[in-house]
């Protein structure tokens, strides 16, 4: 079954810290029911404090998590990475999984037929850029839609997508994304400071 999720057109009318009209909270519940894995694909991460304390909750039920995201080299907003930046240390110390997609990573998928990135990232003039948004919650539950992980699409846009309990889609996320991250994306990593 699938079910469409979205912000309510009065999202734009009200104060951001009235949720009731938005999405988020949807999708909070499915990531405080995630059990083993949480696998996220967003260009735009800026989790803040409130989404680093989530997905460090998850890690400590047990949960892997996963985020791929956008490269400084491979992003079409600078700004947006520079506020990524600031959390990934913290994410990191919570054992959450970090990878951003290198510029050269359409060519080396374009070769494989699989992936989830353009030729070209909008308002790039050259190189690979993520523009997908899909999430898996333990490899049965998925979300696909509009909605990044940042405060733009937390607060200010209208988003939407697709939930789908379907396990045998579900899966390819995580299963054909892994199948070369090595190759179409840095991992990021704690060494030092």
């Amino acid at each position: 079954p699938a079910t469409i999720v979205y912000d309510h057109p009065e999202k734009i009318l009200t104060c951001s810290t009235m949720t009731g009209t938005h999405l988020a909270p949807k999708l909070r519940k499915l990531v405080d029911r995630t059990e083993h894995e949480l696998f996220l694909v967003t260009p735009y991460f800026v989790p803040g404090e409130n989404g680093v304390a989530l997905l460090a909750g998850a890690r400590q039920r047990g949960a892997r998590v996963v985020v791929i995201t956008n490269s400084l080299a491979s992003t079409n907003s600078v700004s947006v990475h520079s506020g990524y930046r600031r959390y990934r240390r913290a994410l990191l110390e919570a054992g959450v999984e970090l990878y951003e997609i290198k510029p050269t990573a359409t060519s080396q998928r374009r070769r494989s037929g699989r992936g989830w990135f353009g030729s070209k990232g909008a308002g790039r003039s050259s190189g690979a850029s993520l523009h997908a948004k899909a999430f898996a919650f333990d490899r049965r539950i998925g979300f696909v839609g509009s909605y990044n992980l940042d405060p733009r699409s937390s607060r200010l846009n209208t988003e939407m997508g697709v939930v789908v309990d379907c396990p045998e889609l579900v899966q390819r996320l995580p299963e054909e994304t892994e199948l070369d991250l090595a190759h179409t994306a840095y991992r990021v990593e704690l060494d030092g400071r």
